[in-house]
């Protein structure tokens, strides 16, 4: 019985060596697409103000720029970057800042590695749901997938801590409701409430994880005898769930009680949000995030900024057989995922910010793992039904790796579009050349960059405010920078997001004031996007 035993160990031993030789391959394929020419397309705004920025002043001990100055210690640790996105990349791209310097790849390479921990972790998910060779599938799919791969090189855009914790609290759950464990339980709440301080939207994946589990239960609530769950939770199990969701969230309830600031976010958004997205009106929210959806799945319109747009129609005839196949099968686990991913898409419709694609990049593990659990589960049944699966995931798989190599070769041409040009990086040499007294940026979109690519030598003023039209506060900002020597004014020349543009010039001419050009900066293509301007007296 022994030897049967030693035996047995070593042909378990060797079948995990090979499970993580085989996972080793598309971490490898996956790193290889996203981290070519890392530093395209140019550094977003939002890369510098949520994250980069703020890691290299931690590195560098300068003094910290606490969203809203809720801070913790004389150093201002920041607890949230907006009132809605919580401050955990800044802390993953600190050390990196102080390896790498201030820059561009500060913020991305330990976006590379987030994107590898969603990989495992959702093999880690669909290995706990159904099998290894499923798993396997779900990642080598995900691991391609134009979408995840240029997103998460951006890891901050997608906020990619949240996709992170979207596969984890599925394992979490999946591993709990099989063998229970107050641990299990905690780990649980732990994922949960870090996934909601990452960013709030993160509630939608709770949302279908509690609507699915309601749903999956149904006939067991008609059934008063029996417990309400398959198996009775225990009090302690409840006691670590909460407490560890405590746990996760905590730095978003300090941040509350410091500020206020996420529900004074919800109470001004909740009707009509700061984008115009009206939330009552659900049917055309719902038509355009079914859109969106279509077109992330799909891998093309939202990704036109690297400099154009392909696509791959195979992924909604994989998705919808996928969905069709796994109402057909008996396991709770599969059924599971669709509805998680059903009732969250259903969420999607209600927001506090915009209806924008990037924020379905929170349910990218959830439908890729749809496909595995559908398609994927056929390609070892070693009959017609095998052929078909290998017919459609194959040649997805190709397309997808093909795309990858086509964006890539539109965004060396282009170096990025709009706020993603790598014109920003032209920018900030062009000011630390002049080196001028004071900048005033006069749109949104590029402050940020040009504070981290120089290291904060360069500090332009954002002086346009937030609003949609100028007024008398922007008029107010601007009249001392006007009357300023040698003031340097920035603003986009085409695509502005604040036109502040007729005011600027409306003020210079009242006060007695021409302006001229100083420098106009241009994108690859030769189109110019940043105009640098000097204002004199107009005698």
């Amino acid at each position: 019985m022994s030897w049967w035993r030693a035996a047995g160990r070593r042909l378990l031993r060797r079948s995990a060596r090979h499970d993580a030789a085989l996972l080793a391959l598309p971490l490898l394929v996956y790193l290889l697409l996203a981290g070519y020419q890392l530093r395209l397309p140019g550094l977003h705004n939002d890369e510098a103000q949520e994250a980069g920025l703020q890691a290299w002043q931690l590195a560098s001990g300068a003094p910290v720029d606490a969203f809203r100055n809720s801070g913790l210690g004389t150093r201002q640790f920041p607890l949230m970057v907006q009132d809605y996105i919580g401050a955990g990349f800044v802390y993953l791209a600190a050390p990196f800042a102080w390896l790498l310097g201030p820059g561009t790849l500060s913020v991305r390479v330990p976006a590379l590695f987030v994107g590898g921990a969603i990989l495992l972790a959702t093999y880690g998910c669909l290995a706990s749901i159904a099998d290894n060779r499923t798993a396997l599938v779900g990642v080598a799919l995900l691991a391609v997938q134009p979408s995840f791969v240029f997103w998460t090189r951006q890891g901050v855009l997608v906020a990619s801590l949240s996709i992170l914790c979207a596969a984890l609290v599925l394992w979490a759950a999946s591993s709990w409701g099989r063998n229970g464990g107050w641990q299990r339980a905690a780990l649980l709440g732990l994922t949960a409430g870090f996934g909601l301080y990452a960013k709030l939207l993160f509630v939608w994946v709770l949302f279908g994880m509690m609507l699915a589990g309601l749903l999956l239960n149904s006939p067991l609530i008609l059934q008063p005898a029996r417990s309400f769950w398959p198996r009775r939770p225990h009090w302690q199990e409840a006691a670590g769930l909460l407490a560890g969701f405590a746990a996760g969230c905590a730095p978003l309830i300090i941040y509350n009680l410091l500020s206020g600031g996420t529900l004074l976010s919800l109470q001004s958004n909740t009707a009509v949000s700061y984008y115009g997205v009206d939330n009552s009106a659900l049917v055309s929210n719902l038509a355009t995030r079914f859109a969106q959806l279509r077109a992330v799945v799909g891998g093309r319109d939202h990704l036109s900024y690297l400099g154009g747009t392909l696509t791959n129609p195979l992924w909604d005839l994989a998705l919808l057989l996928s969905a069709v196949l796994i109402g057909f099968q008996p396991e709770r686990g599969p059924r599971a995922m669709l509805l998680v991913m059903l009732f969250g898409f259903i969420a999607t419709v209600f927001t506090v910010s915009g209806l924008f694609p990037h924020h379905l990049a929170l349910f990218t593990p959830i439908w890729i793992s749809i496909v595995a659990l559908g398609l994927g589960r056929l390609l070892w049944r070693h009959d017609a039904l095998s052929v078909v699966a290998g017919l459609i995931l194959v040649p997805l798989f190709l397309r997808d790796v093909q795309m990858d190599f086509g964006y890539h070769r539109l965004l060396t041409r282009s170096g990025g579009r709009a706020a993603h040009s790598d014109a920003i990086e032209r920018l900030a040499a062009t000011l630390t050349e002049l080196n001028p007294p004071a900048v005033a940026a006069m749109d949104w979109g590029f402050s940020p960059q040009i504070r981290l690519l120089t290291a904060d030598r360069i500090h332009p003023q954002e002086i346009f405010g937030y609003e949609w039209d100028s007024n008398a506060e922007f008029a107010q900002r601007l009249r001392p920078l006007l009357q300023a020597t040698g003031t340097l004014f920035v603003f986009h020349v085409n695509d502005a997001v604040f036109d502040r543009r007729p005011a600027f010039e409306a003020l210079a001419k009242s006060m007695g004031y021409g302006w001229s050009r100083v420098q106009l900066v241009r994108r690859r293509d030769g189109n110019p996007i940043y105009e640098i301007l000097r204002v004199q007296p107009a005698n």
